[in-house]
């Protein structure tokens, strides 16, 4: 897959229209290229290799309903971003909220705090897409 996606990128006109677009894309859209047809089919092209990924990955392990939080743990991020979500997800899990009166509270607060994790990531994504440290870059045209 890797050397299909070398030749592709190398040799075909789709790909390196593509590398235009993702180095310069006011440059490719004055040389005639479709530049939002090419990040379309740059995210088509990475959905299918993501696709493709998942099932050669789904014999060697196990697939279970979970995964999802393996990739929230991935998502933590480093420095201040983990230490922030990782005291939001502790406090949502000791809130008085996040208590149950049912026989499972356990099991209730731990759902609690990993969705917690989720909306705060959200919410940071939402409020701040640069980051935390981020600066808005604009230019004048």
């Amino acid at each position: 897959m890797c050397a299909l996606l070398y030749a592709f990128f190398t040799y075909s006109r789709v790909g390196v229209a593509m590398q235009a677009a993702s180095q310069n894309q006011l440059a490719a859209y004055y040389m005639g290229i479709p530049v939002k047809r090419m990040f379309s089919l740059i995210w088509a092209i990475s959905a299918g290799v993501a696709a493709i990924a998942g099932v050669l990955l789904a014999p060697v392990s196990l697939i279970d309903i979970n995964l999802g939080f393996i990739g929230l743990e991935v998502l933590r991020g480093r420095g201040p971003g983990r230490l922030r979500l990782a005291s939001r997800a502790r406090w949502s899990a000791a809130s008085p909220s996040a208590r149950s009166s049912c026989s499972r509270a356990c099991t209730c607060r731990r759902a609690f705090k990993d969705v917690a994790a989720y909306i705060v990531l959200l919410l940071v994504l939402a409020i701040r897409p640069q980051g935390m440290f981020g600066t808005v870059g604009r230019k004048k045209v």
